[in-house]
């Protein structure tokens, strides 16, 4: 805790003395200029998973100070608390956004990913618990958070029938400095509608961990209609396929999401399946579905309840992981959130 309450001082001098000094003899305050927002999410889970027990679990807690500097620089440093395990706060993202002109802008430092639909969504966006298994805990593609470290350049549409197009250079090694020469790039196509967003994202590039050095590139396409744009009904839908760590891997998930007409209360429903293989004698599937409600207690908080049923099939080994396995879990969330 020690080293955090240093780079909080730090961080806050630094922006309070950027803030006065690009706003001397300005009448507005630097504190104006300052906006706090944040979530945490609590639950109690009850599994029989192996190696997992029943608890109460302090899933993941952000905090995110942002500061518009001046008309063309906003500042973005958010701290994170994910669990499960000992508590653990780390700078999760920090980075300054540009704007270049009124269509181009520029995002330098250490950025969330702008890769395919769940990747991009924050967390208290999300109905379900987790991610889908392809792009975090399959191990997926984002296994070890969505951020990553690195430049982004993108440009805002002109019109609706043109897509945001973010295009990027990064280490590759989520929050961490790079561990070879070599750098990952990236492309992004959302198409952003009345009736909800759809797009593709493609990545290609490396990761180095203690096994040495393996192909980090994936594929993606997605797309989400929101409930009560058209009709009380929405959901979405992604695919992702590519290698990481040494296997090929894809997956794909489906949500149906209902508005029961309360403006407070969302039923969910979602089948997912993941796949990796290293080779014809070891490979791994997984499938799972989940029905969930969401109530939304007040503006700042809402409850989550989830069921899921899921099964994880082996031959050999991937993953470090062998054999069959249930995942099966019934859980209860509370989400707060501030800004």
């Amino acid at each position: 805790m020690t080293r955090l309450a240093v780079c909080v001082v730090l961080v806050t001098m630094l922006m309070t003395v950027g803030i006065a000094v690009a706003q001397e003899g300005q009448q507005e305050s630097w504190a104006d200029r300052i906006n706090v927002s944040g979530y945490f999410q609590f639950r109690y889970i009850d599994t029989d998973q192996a190696n997992m027990f029943d608890t109460f679990d302090f899933t993941r807690m952000y905090v995110t100070i942002r500061g518009d500097i001046d008309k063309r620089n906003t500042g973005i440093i958010t701290f994170a608390r994910v669990g499960p395990g000992d508590p653990n706060i780390d700078l999760y993202n920090a980075f300054v956004d540009y704007m270049i002109d009124e269509q181009y802008r520029v995002q330098v430092g250490q950025v969330p990913t702008w890769f395919g639909l769940e990747g991009w969504q924050g967390s208290s966006q999300r109905l379900a618990f987790e991610r889908a298994k392809i792009i975090q805990a399959g191990p997926g593609f984002y296994w070890q958070g969505a951020s990553d470290r690195g430049i982004w350049f993108r440009r805002q549409p002109a019109d609706p029938d043109e897509p945001m197009v973010i295009a990027g250079v990064c280490n590759g090694q989520f929050r961490a400095d790079d561990a070879n020469d070599d750098k990952n790039i990236e492309l992004h196509l959302k198409w952003q509608q009345d009736w909800g967003v759809f797009g593709a994202s493609w990545m290609d590039g490396t990761f180095v961990n203690v096994g040495g050095e393996t192909d980090r590139s994936a594929w993606g396409a997605y797309i989400r209609l929101t409930p009560g744009a058209l009709c009380d009904v929405g959901g979405q839908a992604e695919y992702l396929d590519g290698d990481l760590l040494g296997a090929e891997r894809d997956g794909w998930y489906g949500q149906v999401e209902y508005d029961v007409g309360t403006g407070k209360d969302t039923l969910f429903a979602r089948y997912e399946e993941f796949n990796a293989s290293v080779n014809a004698a070891n490979f791994a599937e997984y499938t799972g579905w989940s029905v969930g409600w969401v109530h939304r207690v007040y503006d700042s908080s809402q409850i989550t309840v989830q069921y899921t049923d899921g099964d994880w099939s082996r031959t050999g080994t991937v993953d470090n992981a062998t054999g069959n396995a249930g995942e099966d879990l019934f859980g209860a969330q509370w989400q707060y959130a501030f800004r």
